[in-house]
């Protein structure tokens, strides 16, 4: 009688919790996720998952209840089954619980939610088939079930011991792999949402966020809010250029180089050029020599961020992944608006980055990613190489209507800078003093660089270099222990047809910020107030401002005639100031003024990313 007491309470949330395992393993199948590599990790966190979500009804004695409780939590992950289905089939991403706040738009794509409907998704109903046939039986187990404490602290320790075996296994396997070799992609699996669904699943994966976003602030302080307006007001807006219009009508390129550093340029080994591409460009466009990234702990995402809004990425997180919902005035959607077909090209997978979900909402009407292209052969980590890249984009290119802005983001000088045998074609002397790594980085960059060229010359021979403005960029350091590793300093070359522009070098400081409106201006394409960042050709008040990782605190400021760096305790009366370029030392209070508007200009990007409010300082002039 014991027994049949037990097996009454246990035996569905049992059932439904290994239904939920092969309901997970099915639905990365059917997206095409899945890993063997991954399986047992996803088995366990899914059997852990179960437990927690269903076992809590053995404790229920009511019949009534325990059978209640358990549809409520089926129909919960039977949605989310259903909602990430037909959603990875519209975009290629996941969605995330900041979705919540959008859920009223869905009523404007039911018409194509129609068209994504298949009996697959049968498979995920199936469990309140399962509990509605298990009600309605007149079996054996058809009573309340009565389970003494004795016996409910034992099934608690068993159900204890399962769900921490379960997430268990998943962190142990996680912790395995980042203290492994492996530990070099662990950028690309960790903000690659389709790797974290097919680690520990889907409805693991939206809960996650769900608890995340439940604790994040999603309201300004009213501190934030007195100071946004504030700030606003006191700012002074960037002059118009002399050069706006000059390029009107023309179409815009955006290349961004992977890791890509400004030393290698003009860089040479054994009297040899490592980018004689990059070098030539250099001085047929205006190559900026003081130009820096802003990226934060989101390296290429945050790149991204900061050149297509002209704002600050966070320090603490990465606003492609936390904040793809927010409304941004991004440059491809001010081009959009204006006439322009808008396009990105790049070889990872769409959901990397979150990227599914955040190109539309910066205005991208056009997304070609790893599925758009063929991969003949394995360079790098993600197996698309540069040359390829390049290749299979120019044919996408031509078939754009123009005026088009196109971004192309390359790879193959990613960590860890492995190339096939014969793609590494740099001689390297024997007496160098660079280490392994460096070399590895030089190589990959010979090969990326060629691919540059090829790709420069095919423009060329289609007639779309001469009708386009063209700027080339690094979206961060390589972090390989040079120099310029530590100030994030990349290049910048901006290449147009004729000679609207100076050629050769030009050392205004400038960072991705100031990339936005350097550009629109050129195209006379007016930007909007919410652009922080100044037009690199007409700027009075140049300015870099770069920020520490993790704290967002400052970590130097470079302005035309002056270099504040903030110490490590970020006092600023413990930084340093100097004069800039000749680095003459200056009193520190030389530097308040700048550091002071630097600070509140960065506190000012924070609060409209974090809280949504770039409507706020639109509407304030």
């Amino acid at each position: 009688m014991r027994f049949r007491c037990i097996a009454e309470a246990v035996w569905l949330p049992g059932l439904l919790t290994l239904l939920l395992v092969a309901e997970t393993l099915i639905f990365n199948q059917w997206l095409g996720i899945a890993s063997a590599a991954y399986t047992l990790r996803c088995v366990a966190a899914s059997l852990g998952l179960g437990v927690l979500l269903f076992f809590p009804s053995v404790f229920f004695s009511k019949r009534n209840i325990r059978y209640l409780y358990v549809f409520a939590v089926s129909v919960i992950v039977c949605l989310i089954f259903i909602s990430q289905f037909l959603y990875y089939k519209y975009s290629g991403g996941f969605l995330q619980a900041s979705s919540l706040a959008y859920s009223n738009q869905t009523v404007d794509v039911i018409s194509t939610i129609k068209t994504l409907l298949t009996y697959k998704l049968l498979l995920f109903i199936l469990p309140l088939v399962v509990i509605v046939a298990g009600y309605f039986s007149a079996g054996a187990f058809s009573k309340d079930a009565t389970i003494f404490v004795k016996e409910k602290v034992i099934l608690f320790f068993i159900l204890l011991i399962i769900f921490c075996g379960g997430y268990g296994t998943l962190l142990v396997s996680e912790q395995h792999d980042f203290a492994s070799l492996t530990a070099l992609y662990s950028d690309s699996e960790m903000f690659n949402l389709a790797s974290l669904v097919k680690k520990a699943g889907i409805v693991n994966f939206y809960l996650e966020s769900l608890i995340g976003y439940s604790f994040e602030s999603h309201t300004a302080s009213a501190a934030d809010m007195s100071f946004l307006p504030q700030w606003a007001e006191g700012r002074t807006l960037p002059a118009q250029g002399e050069d706006f219009g000059e390029l009107k009508g023309k179409n815009l390129i955006f290349i961004q180089l992977e890791s890509m550093e400004n030393w290698v340029i003009g860089y040479k080994i054994g009297g040899v050029e490592v980018a004689p591409t990059l070098t030539a460009l250099a001085q047929q466009g205006t190559h900026f020599t003081n130009y820096y990234s802003q990226d934060g702990v989101g390296n290429t995402a945050d790149a991204e961020f900061s050149t297509l809004n002209s704002l600050y990425p966070l320090s603490d997180s990465v606003a492609f992944i936390s904040h793809a919902q927010n409304q941004y005035e991004a440059l491809p959607h001010l081009l959009d608006v204006n006439g322009y077909t808008t396009a990105v090209m790049h070889g990872d997978v769409s959901s990397f980055w979150n990227r599914s979900n955040m190109y539309p909402q910066l205005g991208y009407e056009k997304q070609f990613d790893k599925g758009d292209y063929i991969i003949p052969r394995m360079v790098g980590p993600e197996g698309l190489g540069d040359d390829d890249f390049f290749t299979q984009s120019l044919p996408k290119l031509e078939a754009l209507p123009q005026p088009f802005m196109a971004t192309l983001i390359t790879l193959s000088t990613h960590t860890p800078f492995t190339l096939p045998s014969d793609l590494e074609t740099v001689q390297m002397p024997a007496d160098t003093n660079l280490t392994p790594t460096q070399q590895q980085y030089l190589q990959a960059v010979h090969y990326t660089d060629k691919a540059l060229g090829n790709f420069i010359a095919g423009l060329k021979a289609d007639g779309l270099y001469d009708n386009s403005l063209i700027a080339i960029y690094g979206d961060h350091s390589a972090y390989i222990g040079t120099t310029d590793s530590d100030t994030q300093h990349i290049p910048l070359i901006v290449l147009a047809p004729g000679n609207v522009l100076p050629k050769g070098a030009d050392t205004t400081p400038g960072s991705h910020l100031d990339l936005y409106p350097t550009v629109a201006d050129l195209l006379g394409v007016q930007y909007p107030i919410t652009v922080l960042g100044q037009d690199l050709f007409a700027t009075r008040t140049p300015v870099v401002t770069q920020r520490v990782s993790g704290t967002g605190a400052i970590k130097f400021i470079i302005s035309s005639n002056m270099k504040y760096t903030s110490s490590y305790d970020g006092i600023f009366g413990d930084g340093t100031c100097i004069t800039f370029p000749s680095m003459s030392p200056l009193p520190v209070d030389s530097c308040k003024t700048l550091f002071d508007e630097q600070a509140s200009t960065t506190k000012a990007s924070d609060i409209i990313v974090r809280y949504n409010l770039l409507p706020v300082l639109s509407a304030n002039k």
